[in-house]
């Protein structure tokens, strides 16, 4: 849990300041450093001492620009270290783990005050962490396609056919039934593309 310091002068008595009257520039340096390293508004907000409600910080950001300003910098740090924990996340195929101490028999061994002997070792992932690990990655990734839909976003392409998934038909206009306005206005159209009839 991080601790800030808000000014709160006041006697006994004295109440807790109310929303408008926290340092916002405090508040808001605090959150929006959290939030570059991963932290969730939600997580900041509800265990760090000292800080607005969610709903009074996305106040802050609707009414003050500069907030709105610092506050989607950081988120767009923050979503960028998304991409890089997801890289960590899928590249870990070990982790050391904390086990007891066995002796040639494959029984447990305690020290001479009965505690029992603990070793570090490195363990390949089981299953289940796996599995645990996919839906960190998952969520990620699902994350960066909204939150940044321009760099990781899926690309969508457009595709024109025609009848039954053919080409599309192109037909030909019969020119003798156009006025003569019509055909000038076709004739400056052509010449606005760079043809001449």
């Amino acid at each position: 849990m991080t601790k800030i310091k808000i000014n709160n002068q006041g006697g006994k008595g004295v109440p807790r300041p109310s929303i408008r009257q926290y340092d916002r520039q405090v508040v808001t340096a605090h959150i929006c450093a959290e939030l570059q390293t991963g932290r969730s508004l939600e997580n900041i907000c509800t265990k760090d001492e000292g800080m607005p409600t969610v709903a009074g910080f996305l106040k802050w950001i609707e009414t003050d620009p500069e907030v709105s300003k610092d506050y989607a910098h950081a988120r767009q740090i923050g979503y960028l270290k998304l991409a890089d924990e997801i890289i960590a996340l899928s590249d870990k195929t070990h982790e050391w783990v904390t086990v007891q101490e066995l002796d040639p028999d494959g029984k447990p061994m305690f020290g001479e005050t009965g505690e029992p002997l603990l070793k570090t070792v490195l363990m390949p992932l089981n299953n289940d962490v796996i599995a645990h690990k996919r839906v960190q990655i998952d969520t990620r990734k699902w994350m960066l396609s909204k939150m940044l839909p321009k760099i990781y976003g899926d690309k969508v392409t457009q595709e024109h056919t025609g009848a039954n998934g053919g080409p599309i038909a192109m037909a030909a206009v019969d020119l003798k039934n156009l006025s003569d306005e019509e055909l000038e206005n076709m004739n400056r159209l052509l010449a606005k593309a760079g043809r001449t009839t």
